[in-house]
């Protein structure tokens, strides 16, 4: 078995974890929207709400996390606004494939560098763990993978999101005096909502016509696997740009038809 050596910053960076739901009681809010508009469009949408006290706690991570989504995120077109309290992120994708490359791309950190290891054999790319990172959390490993059947009219897409909050500590029960110190969402917006849900996976708290929100809760590991159907934007305006022409041509030779001089 070969050696895992851990650091002392490690070490205080776990110690502090562990004093978080007293640090941050109700200081922070984490939404995530994965927004599809049709088969070839879409829009990533984040935003994290600190308290007064939790953006003084988070002061000396957040301005750094901030210049690297910054820099991750120009290329993509993205747009980041951000107040005292509130920083906000809104990135468009294109096809399903483009949606997992821009989220790796936003997201995905290299693995957590202060646990130096050295394997047995060196895991091949796809192997490899992808992280999260967000100010002030140690790296969480997380898996999005995106699978769709293009039909004629519509496209089948299959979702699994996979986020491991293990590390974290929970929040606190509902009977506690001090409130969760993380409120975690994460929404799928669909323009036909879900047609399925996988029963082995965390259900959401909520859906609706256009898709649905889950609650991701610290100390857990958070599994979504959701099935919906994106329309097709070409092929639908093909189909009705047919659609008018051949009315037109009823209208024109079946209904309204010409009449000519008689000879």
């Amino acid at each position: 078995m070969q050696p895992v050596h851990i650091n002392l910053r490690r070490v205080l960076r776990r110690s502090l974890l562990l004093l978080l739901p007293l640090l941050l009681s109700g200081c922070l809010r984490y939404d995530l929207t994965l927004r599809f508009d049709h088969q070839s469009h879409g829009q990533i949408s984040q935003t994290i709400d600190l308290s007064d006290r939790g953006a003084a706690l988070a002061q000396p991570t957040l301005e750094p996390w901030l210049d690297d989504l910054k820099v991750r995120s120009r290329p993509l077109g993205g747009q980041l606004s951000q107040n005292s309290q509130t920083v906000t992120l809104t990135v468009p994708f294109g096809t399903a494939a483009d949606l997992g490359d821009r989220f790796q791309q936003l997201f995905a950190s290299a693995a957590d560098p202060d646990i130096e290891s050295i394997p047995a054999e060196e895991p091949s790319p796809p192997d490899r763990p992808t992280y999260l990172q967000l100010p002030g959390w140690e790296p969480v490993p997380f898996t999005l993978a995106i699978d769709q059947t293009n039909w004629l009219l519509a496209s089948r897409t299959h979702l699994t999101y996979t986020l491991d909050l293990s590390q974290l500590p929970p929040n606190q029960d509902d009977s506690a005096d001090l409130a969760p110190w993380a409120d975690l969402h994460f929404r799928l917006q669909v323009l036909w909502g879900l047609s399925q849900l996988a029963p082995t996976a965390t259900p959401p708290t909520q859906q609706d016509a256009t898709g649905a929100t889950w609650q991701l809760e610290p100390g857990q590991i958070n599994s979504i696997d959701a099935t919906f159907w994106l329309p097709n934007a070409i092929a639908l305006g093909t189909l009705g740009i047919t659609a008018l022409v051949l009315a037109g041509y009823g209208l024109r030779y079946r209904i309204f038809k010409p009449k000519f001089p008689a000879s």
